[in-house]
């Protein structure tokens, strides 16, 4: 969504689009991850690149989606990244706001929409684990982000891929896809810590361009 309310069609939405037909990995190795839209469980947790692909400077991936806000209900693709934006807008939770202060840091003095031109925001598993933050069978990682991530990373190879938190961390090493390790948006460690992370992150993105 741009900032005059409407849907920019990116090419990478185009690569998630056929998770939502639903994902014919529901009926194989994923039949134990949850479908639901009217709960809030579709593969989420998406948005960015507002402008053109060759915009995308940086990639920020997570693990998967947490469970879904109350009253969260999907209708399709373009209602999960419309949700995410507007989680963004409004740091709706303690997660959106680091990811926000992420932005600042690699993307000073320039507005929210400046930095999602420049910024794709994604998942490494697009689905909610069983339990919130619980863990994912090995065969349900490698379907996701085979099948998902690497088409997504593969529009935007010149872009700076940056894996925040550990779990990630370990499945994009598990699929050899280079990356730059920080810790998490929600992250236990404390303010100092995080923010070190990030602004390591930021000084290798600022360093790409000398």
């Amino acid at each position: 969504m741009t900032g005059s309310g409407t849907m920019h069609l990116s090419p990478l939405l185009d690569v998630i689009r056929p998770a939502y037909a639903p994902c014919e990995h529901f009926r194989g190795v994923c039949r134990q991850m949850r479908w639901s839209p009217t709960k809030g469980h579709v593969p989420r947790g998406f948005c960015g690149a507002l402008g053109t692909a060759i915009e995308v400077q940086l990639v920020l991936v997570t693990a998967e989606p947490g469970d879904p806000l109350p009253g969260e209900v999907h209708s399709g693709i373009q209602s999960t990244v419309a949700y995410s934006l507007r989680g963004l807008r409004e740091g709706v939770t303690p997660f959106h706001r680091n990811i926000c202060l992420i932005l600042d840091l690699c993307f000073p003095n320039q507005s929210l929409d400046e930095q999602l031109r420049r910024t794709w925001r994604t998942n490494s598993v697009l689905c909610s684990a069983m339990e919130e933050c619980g863990p994912v069978p090995r065969a349900v990682e490698s379907a996701c982000m085979r099948r998902y991530l690497a088409p997504q990373l593969a529009l935007i190879p010149h872009a700076l891929v940056a894996a925040l938190g550990g779990k990630a961390q370990k499945r994009l090493a598990r699929e050899g896809i280079a990356f730059f390790p920080a810790l998490h948006p929600s992250s236990r460690k404390s303010n100092a810590e995080k923010h070190a992370s990030w602004r390591a992150l930021a000084a290798e993105l600022h360093g790409r361009d000398v």
